[in-house]
Protein backbone atom coordinates (compact mmCIF):
# COMPACT_ATOMS: atom_id res chain seq x y z
CA UNK A 1 0.00 0.00 0.00
CA UNK A 2 3.30 2.32 0.11
CA UNK A 3 3.26 2.10 -3.50
CA UNK A 4 -0.39 3.02 -3.50
CA UNK A 5 0.00 6.41 -1.23
CA UNK A 6 3.39 7.22 -3.15
CA UNK A 7 2.21 7.41 -6.84
CA UNK A 8 -1.63 8.33 -6.69
CA UNK A 9 -2.52 12.08 -7.96
CA UNK A 10 -2.40 15.24 -5.48
CA UNK A 11 -6.15 15.16 -5.41
CA UNK A 12 -6.50 11.83 -3.69
CA UNK A 13 -6.29 11.47 -0.07
CA UNK A 14 -5.72 8.88 1.41
CA UNK A 15 -6.16 6.85 4.85
CA UNK A 16 -4.94 3.66 5.84
CA UNK A 17 -6.97 1.63 8.22
CA UNK A 18 -5.80 -2.16 9.69
CA UNK A 19 -8.83 -3.96 9.86
CA UNK A 20 -7.20 -6.73 11.75
CA UNK A 21 -5.53 -9.06 9.76
CA UNK A 22 -1.97 -8.08 10.74
CA UNK A 23 -0.02 -10.45 11.93
CA UNK A 24 0.32 -9.85 15.76
CA UNK A 25 -1.27 -10.70 19.18
CA UNK A 26 -5.12 -11.48 19.36
CA UNK A 27 -5.74 -8.52 21.24
CA UNK A 28 -4.19 -6.16 19.51
CA UNK A 29 -5.70 -7.52 16.29
CA UNK A 30 -9.43 -7.05 17.88
CA UNK A 31 -8.68 -3.72 18.72
CA UNK A 32 -7.41 -3.00 15.06
CA UNK A 33 -11.23 -4.75 14.16
CA UNK A 34 -12.68 -3.03 16.25
CA UNK A 35 -11.23 0.45 15.65
CA UNK A 36 -11.79 0.09 11.85
CA UNK A 37 -15.62 -0.60 12.79
CA UNK A 38 -15.99 2.68 14.30
CA UNK A 39 -14.14 4.23 11.45
CA UNK A 40 -16.72 2.66 9.08
CA UNK A 41 -19.25 4.13 11.31
CA UNK A 42 -17.73 7.58 11.81
CA UNK A 43 -19.25 10.45 9.73
CA UNK A 44 -17.28 10.91 6.47
CA UNK A 45 -16.83 13.82 3.60
CA UNK A 46 -18.93 13.51 0.65
CA UNK A 47 -17.19 11.77 -1.77
CA UNK A 48 -15.30 9.33 -0.02
CA UNK A 49 -15.09 5.76 -0.93
CA UNK A 50 -13.99 2.27 1.08
CA UNK A 51 -11.66 0.28 0.04
CA UNK A 52 -11.62 -2.97 1.23
CA UNK A 53 -9.43 -5.46 0.63
CA UNK A 54 -10.57 -9.46 1.31
CA UNK A 55 -9.05 -13.04 0.70
CA UNK A 56 -11.36 -15.89 2.32
CA UNK A 57 -11.61 -17.66 5.56
CA UNK A 58 -11.28 -14.83 8.49
CA UNK A 59 -10.49 -12.11 5.98
CA UNK A 60 -14.32 -12.56 4.65
CA UNK A 61 -16.07 -12.59 7.87
CA UNK A 62 -14.07 -9.18 9.00
CA UNK A 63 -14.98 -7.38 5.76
CA UNK A 64 -18.72 -8.91 5.72
CA UNK A 65 -18.77 -6.80 9.81
CA UNK A 66 -17.51 -3.58 7.78
CA UNK A 67 -19.28 -3.80 5.30
CA UNK A 68 -23.04 -4.14 7.02
CA UNK A 69 -21.59 -1.07 9.22
CA UNK A 70 -20.67 0.71 5.93
CA UNK A 71 -24.85 -0.09 4.20
CA UNK A 72 -25.98 1.22 7.73
CA UNK A 73 -24.49 4.63 7.32
CA UNK A 74 -24.94 4.50 3.20
CA UNK A 75 -21.23 5.02 2.87
CA UNK A 76 -19.87 3.79 -0.66
CA UNK A 77 -17.34 0.80 -0.66
CA UNK A 78 -15.40 -0.78 -3.48
CA UNK A 79 -15.04 -4.49 -2.33
CA UNK A 80 -11.15 -5.14 -3.65
CA UNK A 81 -10.26 -9.75 -4.27
CA UNK A 82 -7.19 -11.23 -3.46
CA UNK A 83 -6.51 -14.69 -2.45
CA UNK A 84 -5.72 -17.84 -4.72
CA UNK A 85 -8.27 -19.83 -3.36
CA UNK A 86 -11.49 -17.65 -3.14
CA UNK A 87 -13.50 -19.98 -5.61
CA UNK A 88 -13.17 -22.70 -3.36
CA UNK A 89 -14.23 -21.34 -0.57
CA UNK A 90 -17.32 -19.60 -1.96
CA UNK A 91 -18.38 -23.13 -3.26
CA UNK A 92 -17.59 -24.91 0.20
CA UNK A 93 -19.70 -22.48 2.33
CA UNK A 94 -22.93 -22.97 3.15
CA UNK A 95 -26.29 -21.55 1.76
CA UNK A 96 -26.86 -18.97 4.70
CA UNK A 97 -22.90 -18.30 4.37
CA UNK A 98 -22.80 -17.79 0.63
CA UNK A 99 -25.76 -15.81 0.57
CA UNK A 100 -24.42 -13.03 3.25
CA UNK A 101 -20.94 -13.28 0.73
CA UNK A 102 -23.03 -12.37 -2.40
CA UNK A 103 -25.38 -9.86 -0.18
CA UNK A 104 -22.11 -7.83 0.44
CA UNK A 105 -20.83 -8.00 -2.70
CA UNK A 106 -23.60 -6.88 -4.49
CA UNK A 107 -23.80 -4.24 -2.25
CA UNK A 108 -20.63 -2.68 -2.88
CA UNK A 109 -20.47 0.30 -5.53
CA UNK A 110 -17.87 -1.55 -7.82
CA UNK A 111 -15.83 -4.99 -7.35
CA UNK A 112 -12.29 -4.96 -8.16
CA UNK A 113 -10.51 -8.47 -9.26
CA UNK A 114 -7.02 -9.30 -10.84
CA UNK A 115 -8.04 -10.87 -13.80
CA UNK A 116 -11.24 -12.10 -16.55
CA UNK A 117 -10.83 -15.31 -14.74
CA UNK A 118 -12.14 -13.59 -11.09
CA UNK A 119 -14.61 -11.10 -12.91
CA UNK A 120 -16.42 -14.77 -14.82
CA UNK A 121 -16.25 -16.50 -11.17
CA UNK A 122 -17.84 -13.56 -8.90
CA UNK A 123 -20.26 -12.94 -11.62
CA UNK A 124 -21.17 -16.29 -11.54
CA UNK A 125 -21.03 -17.69 -8.02
CA UNK A 126 -22.14 -14.45 -6.21
CA UNK A 127 -24.71 -13.26 -8.72
CA UNK A 128 -23.04 -9.57 -8.84
CA UNK A 129 -23.65 -7.75 -12.38
CA UNK A 130 -20.54 -7.91 -14.63
CA UNK A 131 -20.80 -4.46 -15.49
CA UNK A 132 -19.62 -3.53 -11.96
CA UNK A 133 -16.85 -5.45 -11.96
CA UNK A 134 -13.22 -3.74 -13.12
CA UNK A 135 -10.45 -6.14 -13.76
CA UNK A 136 -7.11 -3.93 -12.25
CA UNK A 137 -4.52 -6.52 -12.32
CA UNK A 138 -1.68 -6.39 -9.53
CA UNK A 139 1.33 -4.35 -10.15
CA UNK A 140 5.26 -4.14 -8.90
CA UNK A 141 8.13 -2.02 -8.69
CA UNK A 142 10.82 -3.09 -10.87
CA UNK A 143 14.54 -2.07 -11.75
CA UNK A 144 15.66 0.45 -14.36
CA UNK A 145 16.68 -3.17 -16.32
CA UNK A 146 16.88 -6.04 -16.07
CA UNK A 147 20.36 -7.10 -14.40
CA UNK A 148 23.22 -9.00 -16.24
CA UNK A 149 23.52 -12.58 -15.38
CA UNK A 150 25.59 -15.28 -14.97
CA UNK A 151 25.78 -18.32 -17.84
CA UNK A 152 24.50 -20.88 -15.32
CA UNK A 153 20.99 -20.07 -14.71
CA UNK A 154 20.00 -20.22 -11.15
CA UNK A 155 15.97 -21.12 -10.90
CA UNK A 156 14.25 -19.16 -8.17
CA UNK A 157 10.36 -20.31 -6.16
CA UNK A 158 9.26 -17.46 -4.17
CA UNK A 159 6.69 -18.18 -1.94
CA UNK A 160 4.94 -20.22 0.82
CA UNK A 161 7.02 -23.53 0.66
CA UNK A 162 4.02 -25.78 0.85
CA UNK A 163 1.65 -28.42 -1.42
CA UNK A 164 -1.01 -25.63 -2.67
CA UNK A 165 1.90 -23.61 -4.18
CA UNK A 166 3.29 -27.16 -6.13
CA UNK A 167 6.15 -27.19 -3.95
CA UNK A 168 6.29 -30.88 -3.77
CA UNK A 169 5.81 -31.82 -7.96
CA UNK A 170 8.71 -29.00 -8.06
CA UNK A 171 11.30 -31.23 -5.67
CA UNK A 172 10.23 -34.58 -7.97
CA UNK A 173 10.56 -32.59 -11.10
CA UNK A 174 14.68 -31.32 -9.97
CA UNK A 175 15.18 -34.59 -8.68
CA UNK A 176 14.52 -36.29 -12.04
CA UNK A 177 16.84 -33.72 -14.05
CA UNK A 178 20.13 -34.97 -15.44
CA UNK A 179 22.85 -33.99 -13.01
CA UNK A 180 24.55 -31.98 -15.57
CA UNK A 181 21.62 -29.71 -15.95
CA UNK A 182 21.15 -29.04 -12.51
CA UNK A 183 22.79 -25.51 -11.51
CA UNK A 184 20.79 -24.33 -8.06
CA UNK A 185 17.30 -24.08 -7.38
CA UNK A 186 16.28 -21.38 -4.93
CA UNK A 187 13.36 -21.81 -2.50
CA UNK A 188 12.55 -18.64 -0.85
CA UNK A 189 9.61 -18.36 1.46
CA UNK A 190 8.52 -19.25 5.10
CA UNK A 191 7.55 -23.07 5.87
CA UNK A 192 5.07 -23.54 8.01
CA UNK A 193 5.18 -27.34 7.60
CA UNK A 194 8.42 -28.44 8.06
CA UNK A 195 7.49 -31.98 8.61
CA UNK A 196 6.01 -32.16 5.04
CA UNK A 197 9.15 -31.07 3.58
CA UNK A 198 11.94 -32.52 5.23
CA UNK A 199 12.42 -36.19 3.85
CA UNK A 200 12.11 -34.49 0.42
CA UNK A 201 14.54 -31.75 0.75
CA UNK A 202 17.16 -34.16 2.05
CA UNK A 203 16.83 -36.32 -1.18
CA UNK A 204 16.89 -33.31 -3.45
CA UNK A 205 20.40 -32.51 -4.73
CA UNK A 206 21.60 -28.49 -5.40
CA UNK A 207 18.75 -27.18 -3.28
CA UNK A 208 19.14 -23.79 -1.14
CA UNK A 209 16.47 -23.43 1.47
CA UNK A 210 16.10 -19.58 2.22
CA UNK A 211 13.73 -18.99 4.96
CA UNK A 212 11.48 -15.76 4.47
CA UNK A 213 13.44 -13.01 2.79
CA UNK A 214 12.57 -9.32 3.32
CA UNK A 215 12.28 -6.82 -0.49
CA UNK A 216 15.76 -6.07 -0.19
CA UNK A 217 16.86 -9.69 0.27
CA UNK A 218 14.62 -11.12 -2.37
CA UNK A 219 15.66 -8.63 -4.71
CA UNK A 220 19.19 -9.99 -4.13
CA UNK A 221 18.00 -13.15 -5.16
CA UNK A 222 15.78 -12.35 -8.53
CA UNK A 223 18.88 -10.24 -9.72
CA UNK A 224 21.13 -13.69 -9.40
CA UNK A 225 18.08 -15.89 -10.66
CA UNK A 226 17.24 -16.62 -14.21
CA UNK A 227 14.39 -18.81 -14.16
CA UNK A 228 11.08 -18.75 -12.03
CA UNK A 229 9.19 -21.40 -11.38
CA UNK A 230 5.55 -21.28 -9.78
CA UNK A 231 3.91 -25.00 -9.83
CA UNK A 232 0.81 -23.81 -8.22
CA UNK A 233 -2.18 -25.56 -7.52
CA UNK A 234 -4.11 -22.37 -7.17
CA UNK A 235 -3.51 -18.13 -7.43
CA UNK A 236 -5.07 -15.13 -8.02
CA UNK A 237 -2.67 -13.22 -9.34
CA UNK A 238 1.01 -14.08 -7.83
CA UNK A 239 2.96 -11.43 -7.28
CA UNK A 240 5.85 -13.51 -7.23
CA UNK A 241 5.16 -13.68 -11.05
CA UNK A 242 4.98 -10.30 -11.55
CA UNK A 243 8.46 -9.20 -9.78
CA UNK A 244 10.14 -11.89 -11.89
CA UNK A 245 9.00 -10.64 -15.13
CA UNK A 246 9.91 -7.36 -13.81
CA UNK A 247 13.27 -8.71 -12.91
CA UNK A 248 13.55 -10.51 -16.71
CA UNK A 249 13.14 -13.60 -15.31
CA UNK A 250 11.90 -16.47 -17.61
CA UNK A 251 8.97 -18.26 -15.75
CA UNK A 252 7.20 -21.23 -15.54
CA UNK A 253 4.13 -21.33 -14.39
CA UNK A 254 0.93 -23.64 -13.98
CA UNK A 255 -2.50 -21.96 -15.90
CA UNK A 256 -4.32 -20.84 -12.73
CA UNK A 257 -5.81 -17.78 -11.48
CA UNK A 258 -5.52 -15.15 -13.91
CA UNK A 259 -2.00 -16.20 -14.35
CA UNK A 260 -3.28 -17.16 -18.25
CA UNK A 261 -4.30 -13.77 -18.34
CA UNK A 262 -0.56 -12.68 -17.75
CA UNK A 263 2.00 -14.65 -19.81
CA UNK A 264 1.71 -16.06 -22.83
CA UNK A 265 3.18 -19.56 -23.09
CA UNK A 266 6.43 -20.39 -25.48
CA UNK A 267 6.83 -16.42 -25.55
CA UNK A 268 6.86 -14.97 -21.59
CA UNK A 269 6.40 -17.92 -20.31
CA UNK A 270 6.17 -22.07 -20.06
CA UNK A 271 3.01 -23.28 -19.12
CA UNK A 272 2.48 -26.74 -17.69
CA UNK A 273 -0.19 -28.44 -16.35
CA UNK A 274 -1.16 -28.66 -12.38
CA UNK A 275 0.14 -31.61 -10.90
CA UNK A 276 2.69 -32.65 -13.60
CA UNK A 277 6.13 -33.08 -12.20
CA UNK A 278 7.02 -34.69 -15.55
CA UNK A 279 5.81 -32.14 -17.91
CA UNK A 280 7.58 -29.63 -15.30
CA UNK A 281 10.68 -31.71 -15.65
CA UNK A 282 10.32 -31.55 -19.13
CA UNK A 283 9.71 -27.72 -19.16
CA UNK A 284 13.35 -26.84 -17.03
CA UNK A 285 15.05 -29.41 -18.82
CA UNK A 286 13.98 -27.42 -21.94
CA UNK A 287 14.88 -23.80 -20.71
CA UNK A 288 18.15 -24.96 -18.28
CA UNK A 289 19.52 -26.22 -21.87
CA UNK A 290 18.96 -23.51 -23.36
CA UNK A 291 20.07 -20.08 -22.22
CA UNK A 292 19.37 -18.26 -25.01
CA UNK A 293 16.04 -19.16 -24.72
CA UNK A 294 16.02 -17.90 -21.39
CA UNK A 295 16.95 -14.92 -22.22
CA UNK A 296 14.98 -14.20 -24.98
CA UNK A 297 11.48 -15.08 -22.76
CA UNK A 298 12.90 -13.49 -19.64
CA UNK A 299 13.55 -10.17 -21.95
CA UNK A 300 9.54 -10.81 -23.54
CA UNK A 301 8.52 -11.01 -19.95
CA UNK A 302 10.15 -7.78 -18.76
CA UNK A 303 8.31 -6.27 -21.77
CA UNK A 304 5.06 -7.44 -20.63
CA UNK A 305 5.78 -5.81 -17.26
CA UNK A 306 6.64 -2.88 -18.86
CA UNK A 307 3.30 -2.53 -20.79
CA UNK A 308 0.89 -3.77 -18.23
CA UNK A 309 2.22 -4.31 -14.73
CA UNK A 310 4.23 -1.30 -13.14
CA UNK A 311 2.65 0.55 -10.33
CA UNK A 312 1.79 3.64 -11.83
CA UNK A 313 -0.32 1.90 -14.32
CA UNK A 314 -2.02 0.39 -11.47
CA UNK A 315 -3.05 3.20 -9.43
CA UNK A 316 -4.32 5.06 -12.54
CA UNK A 317 -6.85 2.16 -12.73
CA UNK A 318 -7.44 2.19 -8.99
CA UNK A 319 -7.90 6.12 -9.01
CA UNK A 320 -10.31 5.40 -12.48
CA UNK A 321 -12.35 3.70 -9.62
CA UNK A 322 -12.11 5.50 -7.21
CA UNK A 323 -13.73 8.28 -9.29
CA UNK A 324 -16.75 6.66 -10.85
CA UNK A 325 -17.93 5.41 -7.51
CA UNK A 326 -17.27 9.29 -5.65
CA UNK A 327 -18.67 10.64 -8.23
CA UNK A 328 -18.09 14.09 -10.98
CA UNK A 329 -16.40 16.58 -9.27
CA UNK A 330 -15.17 14.93 -6.55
Amino acid sequence: MGHLSRSTSAGTDLQFVDSGGTPGPPVRRLLRFLNALLVCADSVPDGAVFHLNLASGLSTWRKLALTTVLRMRGHPYVLHLHGGKFDVFVARSRTLARRCISSMFRGAAAVVVLGEFWRAEITHSLGVDPARITVVPNAVPGPPAAPLRGTAPIVLFSGQLGRRKGVHDLLEAWASLPAELRTTLVLAGDNPAPEELGDLLTRTPDVEVTGWLGARELEERLAQASVLVLPSYGENLPMSLLDAMAWGLAPVVTDVGAVGEVVEDGRSAVVVPVGDPPALAEALRSLLSDPERVTRMGREARRRWEEEYRIDNYCERLEDVYERVAGPGT
